[in-house]
């Protein structure tokens, strides 16, 4: 499975794509967090019979253009990274059935927008979890995963398959370091004051904000992401502020 795995890794670095990692399929039973916060209807096991593997894709959130955020600039970006994720795993997915294996990857968001966020603001998968236990980062206030390379600046989704692939354990080591910009820099004061799993993002209110800026054309918010001070992009350069200002006002 090595030889498969470096032939699916020389396949993503000719679309662009170096954030790869494998999560056991068990690990959703075995992990004392994930068991006891994901069900059992959303694990690999049950949305793929037999599944053995997780392959977690990830790209980059720009950190030049999230500084701009809430804005159309950043909104565009975002749209731009999902649809590169969904096409990736798709196209690592059928790398996958050409060597025998079933495989289907799990489109990067799974709900229906604003309208089924209202009505239960989760996902029918969660790839968070799933780059948590292939050993992408640790958890930080603010619900998302840190990354050494990218802190929370980085969109994930997911390939279930039957291959057994060598796969990663959870990093053991804690990247927040509870500095608490990501709680005082949001604008609804959703996001809680104490780590995950212990405590959660209000995510009604996040959604509640999602739409009143998606009704501007200046989806996601992202400033609680932006802020984070964890990721070697931390220092990456940053737009002035009169052009931040200038972005910001072209709203529907």
């Amino acid at each position: 499975m090595n030889d498969m795995m470096e032939r699916i890794r020389a396949t993503a670095r000719s679309i662009g794509i170096v954030d790869i990692g494998v999560a056991d399929a068990d690990a959703w039973n075995t992990d004392a967090m994930v068991s006891k916060i994901i069900l059992e209807c959303e694990r690999p096991s049950s949305l793929m019979q037999g599944a053995r593997s997780v392959m977690v894709i990830g790209i980059p959130v720009q950190k030049t253009i999230l500084a701009t955020a809430p804005s159309p600039f950043y909104a565009e970006h975002y749209r731009q990274v999902n649809l590169m994720l969904d096409l990736a795993a798709q196209r690592m997915a059928m790398e996958i059935h050409g060597t025998g294996h079933a495989a289907i990857y799990v489109s990067r968001d799974g709900y229906q927008g604003i309208s089924g966020l209202r009505k239960d603001p989760s996902s029918f998968f969660s790839h968070r979890h799933a780059a948590y236990l292939a050993g992408f980062g640790t958890f930080g206030l603010n619900n998302m995963l840190l990354t050494e390379k990218n802190g929370p600046r980085i969109r994930f989704t997911s390939v279930i398959t039957t291959a057994e692939l060598p796969s990663g354990k959870p990093m053991e080591k804690q990247l927040c370091t509870i500095c608490m910009r990501c709680v005082d820099e949001c604008p609804q004061g959703a996001v809680a004051s104490s780590m995950y799993p212990k405590k959660i993002t209000d995510k009604q209110k996040c959604v509640e904000y999602s739409a009143v800026l998606r009704s501007q054309g200046r989806s996601p918010c992202g400033r609680c992401i932006f802020v984070c001070t964890i990721g070697k992009d931390t220092n990456d350069p940053l737009p002035t502020d009169d052009a931040i200002a200038n972005i910001r006002r072209f709203t529907k």
